[in-house]
């Protein structure tokens, strides 16, 4: 039985017990088969019968649900490891709760490409070099940079083939203003770049998963409370109110030679990213795509991520 989460704590607790097995994945969709569902996706009005069906379980098609070994965070190389666990070559992927969030697909890249995936995350702590207050719980989070270094050095011995970096990006808040002020764009490159120097010792490939657009709201809580009105539960793409740092992602991995892998046209048309796509409601909550669609995105990453695997 799924169970609820409550908010979005620092470590992503569950509360109450995990099954024991993830549920039933899609199979990856195709570039055009994406395509055309996101094509599509601004157009809908009304949730058919089985996203209805879908809507009292969305909160929970999650990894700290579906892969309970992540729920409390990935410290260290061997807490949380998928896609070939008996293979020498490797792939870490490195962040905050979208690098979590990117687990179902991964695992089947990893099992498909041979890579033992290792992920390392803390909940609302970057990938990218900066020193970031814990808005929740008002003070300096010292744990993100005293994990981050940490991670760095574990993955520089390590050696893998490949290096993902995947950071929640709007709304983080620089320590130094004391949580009033966020990074701004030039301090957010600046961040990026320094962890893919500190990580040159790995030899790494490495790329940088760019960040998802946030909705104003949780999709799920949206689409139930208008079922026939799911134009109001867009979010613009961008969305002006709530900004992220993709364009200052994208610069760092330029700068310093990565790749940049944007997910936004697996999920959103030129200027509207709809709570449906095709039968699946995409995010579980306002700024993580769920277990269901990274699954069916497994295939068009994969294509995506060819230079560096």
């Amino acid at each position: 039985m799924r169970v609820a989460l409550v908010g979005i704590p620092l470590l992503a607790v569950v509360i109450g017990s995990v099954a024991a097995a993830a549920p039933k994945l899609p199979a990856p969709g195709s570039a055009a088969q994406i395509a055309k569902l996101v094509a599509a996706s601004a157009s809908i009005t009304t949730v058919t019968p089985t996203v209805a069906n879908e809507i009292p379980k969305a909160a929970n098609d999650n990894p700290a649900v579906d892969y309970p070994q992540t729920r409390n965070g990935c410290p260290v190389l061997s807490t949380c490891v998928f896609g070939d666990k008996k293979s020498a070559k490797k792939l870490v992927i490195m962040g905050d709760s979208h690098a979590q969030m990117w687990i179902p697909a991964l695992n089947r890249i990893g099992v498909s490409e041979k890579l033992k995936v290792i992920v390392l995350y803390l909940a609302r702590c970057p990938a990218a070099s900066l020193d970031v207050w814990l808005t929740p719980y008002d003070h300096d989070y010292t744990a993100c940079n005293t994990e981050r270094t940490s991670w760095i050095a574990s993955i520089n011995k390590l050696r893998p083939v490949t290096v993902l970096l995947a950071d929640h990006t709007n709304g983080v808040v620089t320590a130094a203003s004391g949580g009033k002020q966020p990074f701004t764009s030039a301090q957010w490159q600046s961040g990026m770049e320094a962890t893919i120097t500190d990580l040159h010792p790995s030899r790494a490939k490495i790329a940088v998963l760019g960040d998802a657009v946030t909705f104003d709201r949780s999709p799920n809580l949206c689409l139930a409370d208008s079922p026939t009105q799911t134009q109001t539960c867009d979010a613009a793409n961008p969305n002006p109110d709530r900004p992220g740092q993709q364009a200052a992602e994208k610069a760092a991995a330029k700068a310093e030679k990565a790749l940049y892998v944007d997910p936004t046209k697996w999920l959103c048309t030129s200027t509207i990213c709809s709570p449906i796509v095709g039968n699946f409601i995409v995010y579980y909550d306002a700024f993580h795509f769920s277990c269901t669609y990274a699954a069916y995105l497994s295939g068009v990453l994969q294509t995506a991520l060819k230079k560096v695997l």
